[in-house]
């Protein structure tokens, strides 16, 4: 239908600014949770946006557990195929490729964590 093309082009257009707006994705992303359900492709599309913007935003951590839900939900409901399923099991392999490229990208949620450790 138009309404859900419209709302795929919303997301994908708020995906390119994700890293300056993650407060709006978010809301975009509980708001469609709380009118869609959690399994709809919308919201699923809207949540692998507010997980680009995390990641963007060097939020590594919550991104990754929101894509390893979103790549779970979406294969169990819509299938392995599907383009809601390749699109948040590309972005969290995208993300995990990258923290192991380099492990310190984490510290930003952190601190100095080795720091925190010794002075405990």
């Amino acid at each position: 239908s138009s309404v859900r093309d419209i709302a795929d082009i919303e997301i994908k257009l708020n995906c390119s600014n994700a890293s300056s707006d993650v407060g709006s994705l978010r809301s975009r992303y509980e708001e469609t949770l709380a009118k869609s359900g959690r399994e709809t492709t919308l919201t699923i599309d809207a949540g692998v946006a507010l997980a680009k913007a995390l990641h963007s935003s060097d939020r590594h951590i919550e991104a990754e557990k929101l894509l390893a839900n979103l790549t779970a939900t979406s294969r169990r409901v819509h299938g392995q195929d599907h383009h809601c399923t390749k699109s948040a099991a590309t972005a969290l392999q995208g993300l995990t490729n990258e923290l192991l490229e380099d492990p310190s990208s984490t510290d930003s949620e952190f601190g100095d964590i080795d720091g925190w450790f010794k002075s405990i």
